[in-house]
């Protein structure tokens, strides 16, 4: 049986529903168009028939035929089946001729710039120049900066924002390991904080098979960041991921824990003399490939996912595929958040002589390419929900703190294990004096010990949400230094839709009335190794609330 989707209706058969049809193509003028896809002179059966740019398509039956509701005369027909390119005619011509792509990559192929202005390869030159154009929106986003961000190099080679290097790291033999461990304090001497460079000068570590994938990709281990030029500095840039063609994983739907990043990747590039783009549509013709995967989560996997020594570190995958949004009838893809749709309707910027060629499409499947994260603010404050409730039980106040994963599809905080999400509850009185607290949770030192006015609340009521991590050797925590040996000293971070309870006793002060405010706050790092480095990143106020308890 032969289905369409038209204007709407979705799925019921030309062939058995004419009377239908009839009258939608005599309301609309459009009109039935049959044909057949060929590959060469092989028919194609199951090739998918659309009008280009619409929600409207047929597949074809086990001859390579098709019958489909077509438009006036002028609008594209595509095919495309599994192993092939997308193929275009006008719906004048009842055949469509299939071409096959290569299956074989080519490690020898030079990556697209998407930027560079002096090369008429560049992406930008036809997806650029308008803020909601896809170059313009990667440009704002994390992954453009993934090679260069110097965050990621201060920590890499062990040195502070501001050019101070690091000492290298001291080692002792260990008779028990029978190796060489670090001696504490070890996290990169000169006050610097932790530098894999200083822990091991000779190595380049694995850190560019996520960050500097193009540079990672024939010599994952041996990829030195700092080595990046040309299209590698990029970071995770818009032919590479649009030459992705497979990401591996194991049964249990998680990467290889000893395979990060494009250690588990399959590319596909092309030989010399073609082109291959794989994308989320199958009615772009040309050098494109329909690929399912571009809207899959596990597009995300191999990079959002990294288990170092036995523990895992980035997990942010792993925490969807465990929530209820990794239902594939109800829950929501990491592209539906991270990706948000931002109702344009194309997607390239052409002269206005060729733009009449590209169909406009339904906003809804047009995913953005600013992707927002961790230093979005908007992203962070639509992420929980913060309830505060508080009464006088005696001459106490009972004060309650319910913080809820409403909207994120993983843990909060999640990924870089530096990341921290702080709950501070501050009572007072009606002078401004602090009501003293008798039971309940306290930050942690990592919190930040110092002037509170610095952002160090470490001592006051509240709850640090992190993976602390220890290392395995020094026992010094939390380390940032996660690509050695360590141990999961705690995690209390809060699982997608669940909620973390808090509750404080303070001491009341009388008749009078008092006031209690809480603020949920994201903090990129610890605070003491932000100081270290120099690292100048705002907190980000997620959620506040307040209650006046009155006499």
């Amino acid at each position: 049986m032969l289905t369409s989707k038209f204007r709407g209706i979705t799925g019921f058969s030309l062939l058995t529903a004419g009377i239908l049809v009839t009258i939608l193509v005599s309301q609309s003028g459009w009109r039935i168009v049959r044909g057949v896809v060929l590959d060469d002179k092989t028919p194609v059966s199951g090739a998918i028939v659309r009008i280009q740019g619409s929600a409207t398509f047929t597949m074809t039956n086990g001859r390579g035929e098709f019958e489909i509701a077509a438009p006036p005369a002028g609008t594209p027909l595509t095919a495309w089946s599994p192993g092939y390119y997308v193929s275009a005619t006008s719906a004048e011509n009842q055949v469509i001729q299939l071409r096959r792509h290569t299956t074989r990559d080519n490690p020898s192929y030079d990556f697209i710039s998407a930027t560079e202005t002096n090369s008429d390869r560049a992406c930008r030159q036809c997806h650029a120049g308008q803020p909601a154009m896809p170059v313009d929106e990667w440009q704002q986003d994390a992954h453009a900066q993934a090679a260069v961000n110097p965050r990621f190099l201060s920590l890499y080679n062990g040195t502070t924002l501001d050019g101070r290097t690091g000492k290298p790291t001291q080692y002792r033999f260990d008779m028990d390991a029978g190796l060489n461990v670090p001696v504490a304090p070890s996290l990169g001497q000169a006050g610097v904080g932790a530098g894999f460079r200083l822990d091991l000068p000779d190595q380049a570590g694995p850190c560019a098979a996520c960050h500097v994938p193009i540079l990672a990709l024939e010599s994952p281990y041996n990829a030195n960041p700092n080595a990046a030029t040309g299209v590698a500095r990029e970071g995770i840039t818009c032919d590479f991921c649009h030459k992705l063609w497979n990401v591996r994983v194991n049964a249990d739907g998680l990467p290889s824990p000893h395979l990060p990043g494009v250690l588990s990747v399959q590319m596909l590039r092309p030989p010399e003399g073609e082109q291959v783009f794989l994308g989320p549509f199958d009615d772009t013709p040309g050098s494109d490939i329909f690929s399912p995967l571009q809207n899959e989560s596990r597009f995300c996997a191999a990079c959002h996912t990294g288990t170092f020594w036995g523990v895992t570190m980035y997990n942010s995958f792993g925490e969807w595929l465990d929530s209820p949004y990794s239902d594939p009838t109800t829950g929501q893809t990491c592209q539906d958040c991270h990706m948000p749709h931002t109702g344009v309707t194309g997607f390239v910027n052409l002269p206005p002589d060729v733009t009449q060629f590209v169909p406009q499409r339904d906003p809804q499947t047009i995913f953005s390419h600013r992707m927002p994260g961790a230093s979005d603010v908007d992203l962070l404050q639509n992420t929980a929900t913060l309830e505060l409730n508080a009464h006088a039980d005696g001459n106490e106040l009972l004060v309650t703190a319910r913080v809820t994963n409403t909207n994120a599809g993983h843990h909060i905080p999640t990924d870089n294990p530096l990341r921290n999400m702080l709950l501070l509850i501050d009572a007072r009185d009606i002078q401004g004096q602090r009501l003293s607290l008798r039971e309940g949770p306290i930050l942690p030192d990592w919190a930040g010990m110092g002037d509170e006015a610095s952002g160090h609340y470490a001592g006051l009521p509240g709850v640090l949400y992190a993976k602390i991590l220890a290392d395995f050797y020094t026992g010094e925590m939390p380390t940032a230094a996660y690509w050695r040996q360590t141990r999961l000293a705690s995690d209390n971070r809060i699982p997608a839709l669940a909620t973390d309870e808090s509750v404080y006793r303070f001491a009341l002060p009388g008749a009078a009335a008092v006031t209690v405010e809480a603020r949920l706050i994201f903090r990129r790092a610890f605070i003491e190794l932000m100081e270290q480095k120099a690292w100048d990143t705002p907190d980000i106020l997620m959620e506040q609330a307040r209650v006046t308890i009155e006499p």
